[in-house]
């Protein structure tokens, strides 16, 4: 989400001993990428009836490594490459389950000059009425589940990642960026960190990671 592509995965609390933990970690992707991408997708971004449920246990086998590499020392950097129908078929199948309340249908693409794109429906009536809202405040005035897009790029390096939003819509209007903030803030909230992740601030990569390389359609972390 959110990085897009990982840009997101830099949020969530580590725990390297855990399997499950790391696979929260990897589905909450998209909430990140819900700060990340470009304005539009590729041609030959894949339609959601190609995901299946070998390509998101391809991720998972990913993942293991991932987390396995966190905790074992080498003396070269290991690079794990994720591949966008992967991610995309991870989230549909093996994390729906993972998934935060509200959040659904991700689907993340990944362009060029480090550019993302996110898709998701999120129902908006849970984070409308956390508090009161000004007549100017447009989540005033939207509720039930609508379609978010959010569009810009992330860079990654040094072990912590930089998102600058470009655009997001919803339910096809455009929305500034604050809307944006605060549904990533309010999805990606912890008892430890209740205003959740800032995306205008680094945002520190977990497991050891040090760098995110792209390409149109693959993403390499670097432990």
């Amino acid at each position: 989400m959110t990085t897009c592509i990982l840009c997101g995965v830099t949020i969530w609390r580590v725990c390297l001993t855990s399997t499950a933990s790391g696979q929260r970690w990897i589905s909450r992707l998209a909430l990140v990428c819900l700060g990340v991408a470009s304005v539009a997708a590729p041609a030959w971004a894949q339609a959601p009836d190609t995901f299946t449920e070998e390509l998101g246990a391809r991720l998972e086998q990913k993942l293991d490594a991932i987390l396995g590499y966190a905790i074992t020392a080498a003396d070269e950097p290991r690079l794990t490459t994720l591949l966008e129908p992967e991610i995309n078929a991870y989230f549909r199948f093996q994390g729906a389950s993972e998934m935060p309340d509200g959040l659904t249908d991700p689907i993340i693409r990944i362009l060029d000059d480090l550019q993302v794109t996110v898709d998701a429906v999120i129902n908006l009536d849970a984070i409308r009425e956390q508090r009161s809202r000004t007549w100017l405040d447009p989540l005033s005035y939207l509720g039930g589940r609508l379609p978010v897009f959010v569009s810009g790029t992330v860079s990654a390096s040094n072990g912590a990642a930089l998102v600058k939003i470009e655009r997001i819509t919803i339910n096809r209007v455009s929305m500034p960026v604050q809307v944006l903030q605060e549904l990533v803030g309010y999805f990606t909230r912890t008892a430890d960190n209740p205003q959740g992740t800032q995306l205008d601030q680094p945002i520190p990569l977990p497991y050891g990671i040090t760098e995110l390389r792209q390409a149109p359609g693959r993403a390499v972390i670097v432990q």
